[in-house]
């Protein structure tokens, strides 16, 4: 397989193919298991199609173009877990390959390979729900795109304003699907303070091309008066260093103990028997500085879950590659090489069915028993999985940001946004166990001619 992959041939992305049908598929295919941040997606998309605007009407910190592909995907997919993650392994696959041509265009390895490729679809099998279809995968792209660049400049023979700007136009794309890969427009200032010359104008460059989307974003907002909710909504909360953990120390450390042996085994072979050229020498070393901004990029993110971790696969497929070519005897790369892709699968389809100690029960749904289907419904907790058999009424979907407003109704501008809100998208049922929905009944007369408790933390519609 490795000298398959060996030669530079087009016609390497079939293998590629079947390779990545071969370790997806039958995961794809058995019971798939909602995440958290799949149904997520999918809430904010189905309010997006009904009309909502993000921020405005819709509560969560979700990224504006995130929340505008998941529009899309509700259009083309539905709640189709299958679907969405098929098209997710078309992302993958397309990641996969540009990576490749990157490399091989910049001439990062004495031959070349799609090796790159290959290792980069072997590791996303390390966790099922590397195959979600989620704002982290899609900004993913954005971020090889911006490595590209960044490399141009490193390489030196292509210095040109518009190469400097697009890197940090590409970064601010990242961000407007994860806030969190802001910290990339950093890695990307201090990769070429210290591998390149340039003058003080390019960097500055680089800035205004991170700051024309948001600029953008900000105008739009500023003409539909709803800056205070972008600010509230999106900028604040991303831009606070509180972080939720779907999945536990312990678990993380099972799921990528075969990346990370791999990576250190890659740092030590590399550092005793490379022979590099100054150019390949600095992109071992700009390669090194930006998975320490990933590091920092992962802990930033609003949640931490296997996923989170993908942004270090471009980097581990670099230095896993460089230890592989470099094995003198082709026989042992070989061996090394299926010893890697045997162990990740392993890895990945044990934990997937509960067989290696790693716990997923934070990240997938639970489906919660309802008496009734299909309803749009309003939960005033932290308990999203009531939502995936059912639809969302109103916009309050992020608990964390939506508690300060419920749980304070002597605001005027709280009494105002939930009145507006359950006035345009008003729940058929409204599930409040800890009796906080009673303080705006009282306050907002048309609630109260339209809700009547049913049960002990549950209020249902009224028909008309």
């Amino acid at each position: 397989m490795l000298q398959y992959f060996r030669i530079n041939d087009p016609y390497r992305v079939l293998g590629l193919l079947v390779i990545m049908l071969a370790v997806f598929l039958p995961m794809l295919l058995a019971d798939p298991g909602l995440t958290l941040p799949e149904l997520n997606s999918m809430l904010i998309g189905e309010k997006m199609r009904e009309g909502h605007s993000m921020y405005i009407d819709i509560v969560d910190h979700t990224a504006p173009l995130a929340a505008w592909c998941d529009s899309v995907f509700d259009f083309v997919f539905g709640r189709s877990l299958i679907a969405r993650r098929s098209f997710a392994l078309f992302v993958i696959l397309v990641q996969a390959v540009f990576l490749g041509i990157i490399f091989i265009n910049k001439k990062a390895f004495a031959e070349n390979t799609f090796i790159p490729s290959l290792l980069y679809l072997i590791f996303f099998a390390f966790s099922y729900d590397n195959v979600g279809l989620t704002p982290e995968l899609l900004a993913s792209g954005f971020l090889l795109l911006a490595l590209n660049n960044l490399f141009k400049e490193i390489e030196f023979r292509e210095q040109r304003d518009e190469s400097i700007f697009n890197l940090g136009l590409y970064i601010s794309f990242a961000s407007l699907f994860a806030f969190s890969f802001s910290v990339y427009l950093l890695a990307s200032i201090v990769i070429l303070a210290i591998f390149t010359r340039l003058e003080v104008r390019k960097y500055l460059l680089m800035v205004i091309g991170f700051l024309v989307p948001h600029l953008m974003l900000v105008s739009i907002f500023y003409l539909r008066n709803g800056l205070d909710s972008l600010w509230d909504f999106y900028y604040l909360p991303n831009l606070s260093f509180s972080t939720s953990y779907y999945i536990g120390a312990k678990s993380m450390w099972i799921l990528g103990a075969v990346p990370a042996f791999y990576l250190v085994v890659s740092f030590v072979i590399l550092n005793r028997e490379a022979r590099f050229t100054k150019y390949q020498s600095q992109l071992v070393q700009a390669t090194f500085f930006w998975m320490v901004f990933a590091f920092l990029q992962i802990f930033y993110s609003k949640g931490i879950r296997p996923q989170s971790f993908i942004t270090l696969i471009p980097v581990i497929s670099f230095y896993v590659s460089h230890f592989l070519l470099m094995i003198r005897r082709r026989k042992f790369a070989e061996i090394n090489l299926w010893l890697i892709v045997i162990a990740i699968i392993s890895v990945g389809y044990l934990s997937y069915y509960n067989n290696t100690g790693v716990d997923y029960e934070t990240l997938r749904v639970h489906t919660v028993p309802t008496e009734n289907k299909g309803e749009k419904i309003l939960v005033l907790n932290s308990t999203p999985s009531l939502y995936a058999n059912n639809r969302l009424g109103t916009g309050f979907l992020n608990w964390n940001l939506s508690e300060d407003i419920f749980k304070h109704p002597e605001y005027y501008e709280n009494v105002v946004r939930v009145s507006k809100a359950f006035k345009k998208d008003p729940p058929q049922r409204v599930l409040d166990p800890d009796n906080i929905f009673e303080s705006y009944l009282k306050r907002i007369p048309e609630l109260r001619r339209s809700y009547q408790k049913h049960s002990t933390g549950e209020y249902r519609q009224l028909k008309k």
